[in-house]
């Protein structure tokens, strides 16, 4: 699915985990060189320097996790509301995947030299999160207007991100006393009328 090679996948792999544990600026191309089992110079016959590294590695990453997500908002059982397959996943994701750490890592610590293409991709993968939550929004409300869906949606991706930035630079715990909180306020308010009028 991701069109590259074995060697180029097996070195975008060592350097997803890699970066989700040392970031942009403490990434070394020799220690993900050497945990691929090839020499540093032997690195830059797949790519031509960091930045193309973790921009690739980071599209593998944003795949992996557009899958799950998408298996979340797929597999959700009714009496769970629209989107909560997904925020109730996101704490266990997180320890058990890199690319997830990844992701977060390069979006809230963005490298001056590539942030901007790092944000277009972010922002990419929350779009997809409106896209599918709106999804379900519309399967179990069909009367909403569009205005509605704007504010369900949006808040919908605030939590997602409150939930991340949280497990990015607090807790575990903490992160889900927060999911608990916010999507009890949020699922009682998406049952009344979302928006100002």
């Amino acid at each position: 699915m991701s069109g590259l090679s074995p060697a180029m996948q097996r070195i975008c792999d060592a350097a997803i985990t890699h970066f989700a544990e040392f970031g942009y600026e403490g990434g070394s191309m020799n220690a993900i060189a050497v945990s691929v089992g090839i020499r540093k110079a032997s690195l830059y016959s797949h790519v031509v320097g960091k930045d193309e590294l973790f921009l690739t590695s980071l599209d593998l990453a944003l795949q992996a996790e557009t899958a799950f997500a998408q298996g979340c908002f797929e597999s959700r059982a009714p009496q769970e509301g629209a989107g909560f397959a997904y925020i109730a996943h996101i704490a266990d994701r997180y320890t058990a995947s890199p690319s997830l750490r990844f992701i977060l890592r390069a979006a809230y610590l963005l490298p001056k030299s590539i942030g901007r293409e790092i944000g277009v991709k972010y922002e990419g993968f929350l779009d997809l999160l409106r896209a599918s939550y709106l999804q379900q929004v519309e399967a179990l409300r069909e009367e909403l207007t569009a205005s509605d869906r704007a504010y369900l949606q949006e808040a919908y991706v605030g939590i997602v991100e409150s939930l991340f930035v949280e497990l990015t630079y607090g807790t575990t715990a903490k992160m889900v006393s927060r999911r608990d909180a916010l999507w009890r306020m949020f699922s009682e308010a998406a049952k009344k009328e979302p928006g100002p009028q």
